[in-house]
């Protein structure tokens, strides 16, 4: 049929000039099959050249090209309106949904925030802050060795200052931990009302829980020298209280001091004077001298009271007997 760009102007050209020619008519013309006809007047017919007339021969009408420019335009224009507006009304739809989903997720799910303390000094100045601040309970598991003797004083201070503000302790160690002499004496002043301790033969490692909220982990559990990771968030520290119960329950709780073995402590004159004066952080020396005694015999009558009253440090002695109310 040669070129349909060719064919297609001819076609258009003759219905244009012969308004009285059937299509048969204009096909026999261009040299193409009423098929082939038909298909060029429906190109036309895209192109808004031709429209389609039912009382013309060819059964269609020619349309300028300048008019077929503007409406072909105008229809693209407001095809292009449409589109854009339900572009418009889609992405006002789903910003919509990105917010209430945004607001939904942030219902759903708490966050962790994790900080990491380098340096052991850190860790203490962080735990000393915990400490004074938690509200409800503090929870520590100890799968190391004793603490120093030296500390356990301060953890008694500790273990007492959070008592005092209704903040329940609870402490596991290793079973074999507990039987250092000295860490025995701290695990049965340990279990107070508001305060209790347990040991284990196996914690899986060191943790530290205040509240429900805040998680105190080793960055490495074999080297505590590396620092410590501070979980801040109930998501993740809820699972660690969760590992903490089972711990607990599979523990042996400590046995406390008995009151019985205590209550019936008589001190004598030169013994309330040294209990009082050890309270009030008298040295040693100076005791002694205001008794007339040598610091070796200060230092026996010290140990025999201490032993009487099953302390195993001057602290111990001091709170045993500010609880049998002695000093009054």
């Amino acid at each position: 049929m040669g070129d349909n760009d060719e064919a297609r102007r001819r076609l258009y050209g003759l219905i244009s000039r012969n308004p009285g020619w059937s299509l048969e008519d204009v096909a026999a013309e261009v040299r193409c099959s009423l098929a082939e006809a038909e298909q060029l007047c429906e190109e036309l017919s895209l192109l808004g050249l031709l429209t389609p007339a039912s009382h013309s021969p060819s059964g269609y009408l020619t349309v300028a090209p300048e008019a077929a420019l503007t409406r072909l335009f105008s229809a693209e224009e407001r095809q292009t309106a449409a589109h854009t507006q339900l572009l418009s009304r889609i992405r006002e739809a789903i910003s919509t949904l990105a917010r209430d989903y945004h607001r939904l997720s942030e219902e759903r799910s708490e966050q962790v925030e994790v900080q990491i303390l380098p340096n052991p000094a850190l860790v203490n100045v962080f735990l000393e802050d915990a400490g004074s601040t938690a509200r409800v309970r503090m929870r520590s598991m100890h799968p190391g060795g004793p603490p120093p003797e030296g500390l356990i004083d301060d953890m008694l201070l500790r273990d007492k200052e959070m008592e005092s503000r209704g903040v329940r302790v609870e402490a596991l160690y290793l079973r074999r931990t507990a039987e250092v002499p000295y860490m025995a004496g701290y695990l049965a002043d340990a279990v107070r009302p508001g305060r209790e301790a347990r040991t284990a033969d196996y914690l899986p490692l060191r943790m530290l829980l205040f509240d429900d909220d805040v998680a105190v982990l080793p960055v490495d559990p074999d080297d505590s020298g590396q620092g410590a990771l501070v979980v801040h968030g109930q998501a993740l520290v809820r699972s660690l209280h969760a590992l903490y119960d089972y711990c607990w329950h599979s523990a042996t709780p400590s046995h406390p001091v008995q009151a019985s073995q205590t209550v019936d402590l008589v001190l004598d004159g030169p013994e309330l004077v040294i209990v009082r004066m050890l309270a009030d952080g008298v040295k040693d020396e100076v005791i002694a001298r205001r008794l007339g005694i040598s610091s070796r015999t200060l230092s026996r009558s010290i140990s025999g009271l201490m032993e009487r009253l099953g302390a195993q440090t001057r602290f111990q002695a001091a709170l045993r007997i500010a609880e049998l109310g002695l000093l009054n």
